[in-house]
C-alpha cells in the first residue's frame, strides 16, 4: 500500500503511511482478545458468587463443551459423609463353636477403630458408631489403601483386616457373594471384617481371612443430585460413574440419583486390556472396584474415542485422572492434592453448581462467537479494500481516526456491551462457520459500496475529502445494519445499544468534522450515498438469508460435509 501510494500515485509520504495504517487498523481485530478476556473474567466473578473457584479461566469454555462427565459416588452423587447402618455377623461365625473364640463383633470392630486414625470418612463413621471395645493394645496398623482396598490392625492375638469383600476374601468371596449382594442391592457399601492368618505387609493379601462380620454403610444422596443429572441428560452429556466400591452398590446409588443407564454396571477388576476398557466405556455407565490407575485409563479411552471429558474427584486416588481430563473438578472437602490439580474447585462441595458453570461457559462462547462476526467483517472488508486499492491504483479511502470511529461505534463498544447478555444455548461445532456466515455478507456489501464510491469520486469529483466522507458514512451505516442482522432477533436491550451507537456515530461525524477529516458532499454524491445506505442493508439481509438457506437445506439432505467444503472455499 505504501509503495503503491507513494511511488505510483505520487501521494506525499506522510499520506501514504497514514493510509496504510488505516488499512492495518481495519485488518486487525483489535479488542477481540480484550473482549474474550473480560467475558471470561466476568464469568469467573459470577461463579465465585456461586462458591466456584477457577484455577484457570479457559476451563469455563472447556466445561461448556464437555460431552462426557465422569463422577465418583462418594462426595459427588452422595454427601461426603458416611454412616454405619449395622454390623452383621457372618453365618459361619454366628453359628457353632467359632463364635466362642472371639469377643462380641461390635467390641472387636471397636478395638479396630480405636487403633486407627480417622483419616477418611469411613473410619470417622466407624469410630462414631463402634464406641465399645475391650481395650486391647495394637502392635501395628496400616491405613486404608485404594490400591489393595483394605486397612489392618495387628494385636497380640493376631492381625485383623477390614476392607472390600472381593479383595479381603478373594477366592472365598463366592461363598459369601449371595449374602453380601443382599446388602449391595439396597445401596449399602459392604465391608468385611475378619482375622488374617498371616503377617500384614501392606501389600495384597495372600493368606486366608476368616470372616467375622460385615459392616454396612450408607451415604445420603445429595439434595439436588437428581435435578443436576437430569440437566446433563437433557444436554446430551453422558455420565460415567467411576467408584472403588462394589459395582452393584454404586449402580443402586446411581439409580436413586436418577442417572440414566445406571443398571449397566461392570466390575473394573475384570477389565485387563485396553481393548476391554474401550468396549466397556461404550457399553457401561457404572464402574465399580476401580483403581486409581484405571481411572486415568478410562479418561484416556474416552478421549481417544473423540470425547471431551470432565472428571470430578476429591481424593488423592483421583489425582491421576483429574490431571488427564480435559476439565477437572474437585470438591473443597477433598484432599489438597485434588484441589491443587483441578481446574475448578467447588468451595461448598455442592455438585449442584455444575449447571451454572456450564451455562457461564455457554454464555461466553455464544457471545464471543457473535461478537467475532463483527470483528471479522472489518477484517475481510479491510483486506478486500486493500487489494482493490492496490490493483486499481486508487488511494486508500480512509484515515486511521475514521477507522477508529467506525471500530468503536460499530464493533468495539456494542459487542462489549452485548457480550454481557445471558445466552445459554447449546454449543455446537460450527463456531468458525457461524462467524463466517454472519461476516461474509456484510463484508462483501460494504466493500462493494465503498468501491462504487471510489469509482465515482475518481472519475467525477476527484476529491479525496469527499471520498473519505462518503466512505465513512456508507461504511458506518452498513456496519449498523450488520449489527442488526448478526444480533437478530432484536430485544429491547439490543435495540437500545444499536440505536444509541447510530446516534453517537452520526453525531460524532457532524460535531467532530475537523478532527475526523470529514467535509461536505455535493448533491450528486449525496444522492449516491442515500441510495447505497437505502439498499445495502437489504442486500446484507438477502445474502445472509441465502447462505443460511443453503446451509439448512444441506442439513436436511444430510450434506453438511458439502456445505462445509463450500464455506471453506469461500473463506480461502
Amino acid at each position: 500500500l505504501v509503495v503503491q501510494s507513494f511511488f505510483f500515485n505520487h501521494d506525499p509520504f506522510q499520506s501514504s503511511v497514514t493510509s496504510m495504517v488505516a488499512a492495518v487498523i481495519g485488518m486487525i481485530p483489535e479488542g477481540l482478545y480484550l473482549l474474550a478476556t473480560v467475558a471470561l473474567a466476568v464469568s469467573a466473578m459470577r461463579l465465585a458468587k456461586q462458591q466456584v473457584l477457577l484455577h484457570d479461566m479457559k476451563s469455563i469454555e472447556t466445561l461448556a463443551r464437555v460431552n462426557v462427565l465422569c463422577v465418583d459416588k462418594t462426595g459427588t452423587i452422595t454427601e461426603n459423609t458416611m454412616a454405619v447402618h449395622e454390623a452383621v455377623e457372618t453365618l459361619d461365625y454366628s453359628s457353632g463353636k467359632e463364635k466362642e473364640k472371639y469377643p462380641p463383633l461390635d467390641q472387636m470392630i471397636g478395638d479396630f477403630a480405636a487403633a486407627m486414625t480417622a483419616d477418611n470418612i469411613t473410619m470417622e463413621a466407624l469410630k462414631a458408631y463402634f464406641t465399645e471395645n475391650t481395650g486391647k493394645k495394637a502392635v501395628s496398623m496400616t491405613s486404608f489403601s485404594s490400591a489393595v482396598k483394605y486397612s489392618s490392625v495387628t494385636f497380640e492375638d493376631g492381625a485383623y483386616v477390614l476392607g472390600a469383600p472381593e479383595m479381603v476374601l478373594r477366592d472365598d468371596y463366592i461363598l459369601y457373594e449371595a449374602e453380601i449382594e443382599q446388602y449391595a442391592k439396597k445401596g449399602y457399601r459392604v465391608l468385611v471384617f475378619g482375622k488374617y492368618e498371616g503377617e500384614i505387609d501392606g501389600k495384597k493379601l495372600t493368606e486366608k481371612v476368616v470372616p467375622l462380620g460385615y459392616v454396612t454403610l450408607a451415604n445420603p444422596i445429595r439434595d439436588k443430585a437428581k435435578e443436576t443429572f437430569e440437566y446433563f441428560a437433557e444436554q446430551d452429556v453422558q455420565i460415567k460413574v467411576i467408584s472403588g466400591d462394589n459395582p452393584m452398590t454404586v449402580s443402586e446409588v446411581a439409580a436413586q440419583a436418577g442417572i440414566a443407564g445406571a443398571e449397566h454396571y461392570v466390575d473394573a477388576s475384570t477389565l485387563k486390556t485396553d481393548e476391554q476398557v474401550a468396549r466397556a466405556m461404550e457399553k457401561y455407565t457404572v464402574f465399580g472396584r476401580v483403581t486409581p490407575n484405571q481411572k486415568r485409563q478410562f479418561v484416556h479411552a474416552l478421549q481417544k474415542a473423540g470425547n471431551t471429558v470432565a472428571m470430578t474427584g476429591d481424593g488423592v486416588n483421583d489425582v491421576l485422572a483429574l490431571k488427564e481430563a480435559d476439565c477437572s473438578i474437585a470438591m473443597a472437602e477433598g484432599s489438597d492434592a485434588a484441589k491443587n490439580i483441578a481446574n475448578v474447585v467447588l468451595l461448598d462441595s455442592n455438585f449442584a453448581a455444575m449447571p451454572e458453570i456450564v451455562n457461564q461457559g455457554r454464555r461466553v462462547v455464544n457471545n464471543i462467537r457473535t461478537a467475532a462476526s463483527m470483528f471479522l467483517i472489518k477484517t475481510i472488508f479491510s483486506v478486500l479494500l486493500s487489494l482493490i486499492t492496490i490493483f486499481f491504483g486508487d488511494s486508500y479511502p480512509f484515515e486511521p481516526i475514521q477507522m477508529s470511529l467506525i471500530s468503536a461505534c460499530a464493533v468495539g463498544i456494542p459487542t462489549f456491551l452485548l457480550a454481557q447478555e445471558n445466552n445459554y444455548e447449546k454449543i455446537d461445532h460450527t463456531f468458525l462457520r457461524h462467524v463466517f456466515m454472519n461476516a461474509f455478507p456484510a463484508a462483501v456489501t460494504i466493500t462493494g459500496c465503498v468501491f462504487t464510491v471510489m469509482l465515482v469520486c475518481q472519475n467525477v469529483y476527484h476529491s479525496n475529502l469527499m471520498l473519505n466522507t462518503a466512505c465513512v458514512l456508507v461504511t458506518g451505516w452498513n456496519y449498523m445494519a450488520a449489527l442488526k442482522t448478526v444480533y437478530a432477533p432484536l430485544n429491547r436491550y439490543r435495540k437500545v445499544i444499536i440505536y444509541s451507537m447510530q446516534v453517537i456515530f452520526f453525531a460524532a461525524a457532524v460535531i467532530l468534522q475537523d478532527l475526523l477529516t470529514l467535509g461536505s458532499l455535493e448533491f450528486g454524491m449525496i444522492i449516491l450515498v442515500f441510495l447505497l445506505m437505502t439498499f445495502s442493508p437489504i442486500l446484507i439481509e438477502v445474502i445472509t438469508a441465502w447462505l443460511r438457506n443453503i446451509y439448512s437445506r444441506s442439513l436436511d439432505k444430510g450434506e453438511q460435509g458439502k456445505f462445509t467444503i463450500f464455506i471453506d472455499k469461500l473463506r480461502k
